[in-house]
């Protein structure tokens, strides 16, 4: 007897859709480490647009949409619930960071916080979302 995994059909669009929304995830992890990298190691940097309030909002209407359309096509798929829960966890705190910050409501390290957490639960909840249409399963 023998396993092999056999590829599944997935369309195109889905897994550009992940790979988009790993990015863009990712691309926002990176921001919110290292704009207090650059804070404790360089003070006298201007950080210019990537401490603007308008990039983190950009940075929002990015990945809800790209993370809701990758998911909700995951779903469709198998393994929903260990694709959306970090999925909807890690995007529920982007989101709500960055409401809060922009009212005021808590300071940027908190906010800052709050997207680092949510940054990575949305990278492993796209991440799930991609390996989980690699394979239809083990035939013998």
């Amino acid at each position: 007897m023998s396993a092999v995994l056999k590829p599944a059909s997935r369309p195109v669009s889905s897994r550009r859709l992940d790979h988009a929304a790993i990015c863009v995830s990712a691309a926002c992890l990176a921001h919110c480490l290292a704009v207090p990298i650059l804070l404790v190691l360089a003070p006298w940097l201007s950080l210019g647009a990537l401490g603007e309030e308008w990039l983190h909002l950009t940075m929002v209407v990015l990945i809800v949409p790209l993370s809701l359309i990758a998911f909700r096509l995951g779903y469709r798929r198998n393994a929903p619930r260990r694709v959306l829960v970090p999925g909807l966890t890690g995007l529920t705190l982007v989101v709500l960071a960055a409401v809060l910050e922009a009212t005021h409501a808590v300071g940027h390290d908190l906010a800052a916080g709050m997207t680092s957490v949510g940054g990575v639960a949305l990278i492993i909840g796209h991440w799930r979302n991609l390996r989980s249409g690699s394979c239809v399963g083990l035939h013998s």
